[in-house]
């Protein structure tokens, strides 16, 4: 708790100094990248493997018509 009060009025101090001009800077390059398409297939990508990682349903890949093998997590 004493860390993030610290990092809080560490980030308020450093930002008053920057000034306004500098915020909206700062503001402008943030939206620049979080609207960027790469950015937005990259956490895409990035969801989807998480999504694969925690899953609790076990992956099945067929061999032919009637079988089908596990397929152990990477």
């Amino acid at each position: 708790m004493i860390g993030f009060v610290i990092g809080a009025a560490t980030g308020y101090v450093m930002g008053t100094k920057a000034g306004r001009r500098r915020y909206e800077q700062i503001s402008k390059s943030y939206q620049r990248i979080a609207n960027s398409p790469t950015t937005k297939k990259l956490a895409g990508v990035a969801r989807e493997r998480l999504s694969e990682a925690l899953s609790t349903q076990q992956k099945f890949e067929p061999i032919d018509a009637e079988r089908t093998v596990y397929v152990p997590r990477r």
